[in-house]
């Protein structure tokens, strides 16, 4: 299969790169963020048992510094209150420096950082660590004392803005305390500044609030008997936590020695369902509207005509500001809906009192509410874009643009200063590759989606560029319940790319050199801060009878050939499989406590599309597919904005279109191909187009179904949405799904009934959205029968909705009984998987 020859070239290039990296350690540039200035000299610097410190105004800091020390060389360093003549470490503030800059010189006599301020002496050591091997990030201290050398480097460095900030969401899934400051210290080797803490949301209050103790005795809880519902894989029990007063003091002053503030977020009035369930007295009750946001969630926005409501959220900012040192409160402020209080009398009550024309009034009203009680709190606001668009918010109040880089152009146009955040670009809960586990809904977005937000792009105004305050990466936490450190895969590296994205400036950055850099020395430091990140997926070829696979150097590929992940203990690949039957095979890459995406073989091509442009590509389906049956054709290009404007299969036997007007390439989606003697010795022609004002990376791969397509019939006693209807259970198309128009209910059952009975090796069954651990079957059982009559119970259905049986016998039907509610107002379903049989594995598989 053909590839393209530049993007050959430049993995060739970030090998070899790699490898000169490692070979001559201290030379290159190797620093994430990438410094504004970097020069190399002559000479080296030698730390030794015999070096001091010279804290001057960081006594705290040497502390820090001689723990870092003491892991790679063995030894702590004697600090001083005076600078010798030479060998030591000085670490100086003042210097005419800005905020957070800092200088950093290495020479033969002694190590200089100099701060404008405390954060900047603190990344000046950042810088350093950087320029260590690995183990300083370790937990270890170095067995015998050993010296260590270091190039001599001069390093002038500052931030491009002044909010560079990660949002972790611990609502959905709870992290506790020490996973949140392991998060902090992990954000500060990044010179990330900023920890937005999403501390409140519908599946649970995470912050002791004295006055109100049943917020947490009851709000922080969710499962059978709770007043919060299971959700998002949590279960049939009791799930939550939530964090002390004294747990917050703790973690806040853990930060702020990282130099990171704490802006705490207290989302309302709506989100708010773990509030209104604890005390109901809270909400609308009036309402019958059984899902008003479209999402299955009910009675989650606060009565705005109750002022007894004002009155509760003013004790309780009262009492977050004492904690929170930080100027700002996040009081969240999106995906209200208006229709509660469309329906409640008292705020129609209000409306009319105040003169209001429609609810969408009542909302800016509670936003400005909102934001005078946190003025009189003393701290400033901050809110998610929806609240944007309010007539009378203070020029002080800071928008978290979220929705897109319109909704940031849209902010810095009223005047209202902006976070730069928007999802296609900065929420890392989304998947990185098709194959992960994520969100699609904002897009791939992968490091390099990441690293291409360009924040200055929001204005071309001077003036109205001052308002863009920074960047931030959103960890939303629905999709963090499994598997273990998963948000740990999904924060990194695409952070690194953020922490680049906000911290240089934009003449030293550049993608191809970043990876370079990423690859080549800085996945090892994340590996030895015990991070188990993302490894970017092997290469895994399919080529007429031939799988070969290739990885990262220090990167170890493991498979498997058993409808099973590869772990750790999975054979390894060492050289090319000899098999025709590629879709039984799975790869996934390991490096430390690092692992890849699980990636099956295809067939691949990749290229990359010119700005603005429209281009032509013609695919010989012999050269791609070897067999006749249903291929997948996956197109993931780099931007969204990807159209797909035709797609023709033309040969000499037959001629038809596939795509005749135009489709989105969608990642997530592959496109169907049903390869048969008429039809594989034509050529696939694709016209794709680049909307995008930059250079787009596509990449297409041809792959087998793994799956059989056997005709079915649904029968259920639920009814189904008309959007989401039962037909879409055997279309066979693994991305899409039915909905139920209900909740559902004890003795509620759904039955794919076969046309013929089949023969497989498996069946996976799957609740839920393809992907989300949302609407799943919470509680039930899967059966299956081989004549439509009788069944055979397989088990229960696990924590995420699923289940897989073996089936010995045809199989005619497979029934999904459900024996309860699943806390939702509906319920989610999916196609079924059905393996086939396979021959037995070729004896010599290897080339």
């Amino acid at each position: 299969m053909k590839s393209n020859p530049m993007i050959n070239s430049f993995r060739f290039l970030a090998i070899l790169t790699f490898v000169i990296l490692h070979a001559v350690p201290g030379h290159g540039q190797q620093l994430i963020p990438q410094p504004s200035e970097l020069a190399y000299a002559e000479g080296r610097f030698t730390i030794t048992p015999e070096t001091v410190i010279v804290p001057h105004e960081s006594d705290d800091l040497a502390g820090y510094l001689n723990d870092h020390i003491e892991r790679v060389c063995g030894f702590r360093l004697q600090t001083v209150p005076h600078t010798p003549e030479t060998n030591y470490i000085s670490l100086r503030r003042g210097g005419h420096l800005g905020n957070e800059a800092y200088t950093l010189s290495i020479e033969p006599e002694h190590i200089i950082i100099r701060g404008g301020d405390r954060g900047g002496v603190f990344y000046g050591l950042q810088t350093l660590f950087q320029l260590l091997p690995p183990e300083v990030y370790g937990q270890s201290v170095a067995s015998a004392p050993q010296p260590l050398t270091l190039d001599a480097v001069s390093v002038k460095d500052s931030p491009r803005y002044a909010y560079r900030g990660a949002m972790l969401d611990v609502s959905r899934t709870f992290f506790d305390k020490q996973a949140v400051m392991q998060y902090l210290d992990w954000m500060s080797r990044h010179k990330l500044n900023k920890f937005h803490w999403h501390l409140t949301d519908d599946n649970g209050w995470r912050i002791e609030i004295k006055k109100y103790p049943e917020l947490t005795a009851k709000g922080a809880w969710r499962g059978p008997g709770e007043v919060l519902p299971p959700s998002y894989g949590s279960g049939q029990r009791r799930y939550g936590g939530y964090y002390s007063q004294d747990d917050i003091r703790e973690i806040v002053r853990y930060a702020a020695f990282r130099n990171i503030e704490v802006i705490p977020e207290i989302n309302l009035p709506g989100h708010a369902l773990a509030l209104t369930a604890s005390y109901p007295e809270t909400f609308c009750r009036t309402t019958d509207d059984p899902d008003p946001n479209g999402n299955g969630v009910t009675g989650n926005v606060l009565c705005a005509a109750r002022e007894e409501n004002f009155e509760m959220i003013r004790d309780i900012i009262h009492e977050v500001a004492e904690l929170f040192p930080s100027h700002y409160l996040h009081l969240g402020s999106d995906e209200v809906s208006t229709r509660y209080w469309k329906k409640c009398p008292h705020c129609q009550a209000l409306m009319k009192k105040q003169g209001m024309k429609s609810p969408q009034e009542i909302f800016s009203y509670f936003v400005l509410r909102l934001e005078k009680i946190a003025h009189e709190e003393g701290k400033r606001c901050m809110f998610w874009d929806e609240a944007s668009a309010t007539n009378g918010l203070s020029a002080g109040t800071v928008i978290s643009g979220w929705h897109d880089l319109k909704a940031c152009t849209e902010t810095v146009d009223r005047g209202l200063p902006v976070i730069v955040m928007p999802a296609s670009y900065c929420y890392i809960d989304m998947k990185q590759n098709a194959f992960d586990r994520g969100h699609t809904w904002a897009w791939l977005v992968d490091t390099r989606r990441v690293y291409a937000l360009d924040p200055a792009s929001v204005t071309a105004s001077a003036e109205k560029s001052k308002l863009v305050r920074g960047v931030e990466g959103a960890l939303w936490a629905e999709l963090l319940d499994h598997p273990d450190r998963i948000a740990e895969y999904q924060a990194y590296p695409r952070l690194c790319a953020l922490a680049e994205v906000g911290w240089s400036r934009p003449e030293v950055r550049d993608w191809n050199d970043f990876y370079v850099r990423l690859t080549g020395t800085h996945l090892a430091r994340l590996d030895a801060m015990g991070i188990g990140f993302h490894l970017f997926a092997p290469e895994i070829k399919y080529d007429h009878g031939v799988i070969s696979a290739a990885s990262l150097p220090h990167a170890t590929i493991r498979y498997t050939a058993d409808d099973t992940d590869p772990t750790a203990g999975s054979p390894r690949y060492t050289a090319p499989i000899r098999d025709t039957l590629p879709e039984r095979y799975r790869f996934r890459a390991f490096y430390g406590n690092a692992h890849s995406p699980v990636v099956p073989p295809a067939a691949t091509f990749d290229t990359v599309l010119h700005a603005s442009s429209r281009r032509t590509l013609t695919f010989p389906l012999s050269r791609y597919t070897d067999r006749n049956g249903i291929w997948y054709l996956t197109v993931t290009p780099g931007d969204p904005e990807t159209v797909i404007n035709r797609l023709d299969v033309t040969g000499p036997d037959t001629t038809y279109a596939i795509i005749r007007n135009g489709q989105k390439a969608n990642p997530f989606s592959p496109l169907r191909l049903y390869i048969d003697n008429r039809n594989k010795s034509a050529d696939l022609i694709l016209t794709i187009s680049n909307n995008s004002s930059a250079a787009n990376p596509v990449s297409f791969s041809f792959r087998p179904s793994p799956c059989i397509e056997p005709k079915t019939t649904i029968t259920s006693s639920l009814p189904f949405s008309s959007r989401f209807p039962s037909q879409r259970l055997t279309d066979y198309n693994l991305t899409s799904y039915s909905r139920s128009s209900r909740a559902c209910k004890k003795g509620d059952y759904i039955q794919y009934t076969f046309a013929e009975p089949v023969s497989c090796r498996a069946i996976v069954i799957q609740t839920g959205i393809p992907n989300v651990t949302r609407y799943i079957v919470t509680q039930g059982t899967v059966a299956y029968s081989t004549d439509g009559t009788h069944f055979t119970d397989c088990g229960p259905l696990d924590d995420s909705g699923s289940a897989t049986f073996c089936p010995e016998q045809p199989v005619k039907a497979v029934r999904i009984n459900i024996l309860g509610d699943n806390g939702e107002a509906i319920v989610a379903l999916q196609d079924l998987h059905i393996l086939p049989k396979l021959e037995p594995l070729p004896q010599n598989t290897s080339r």
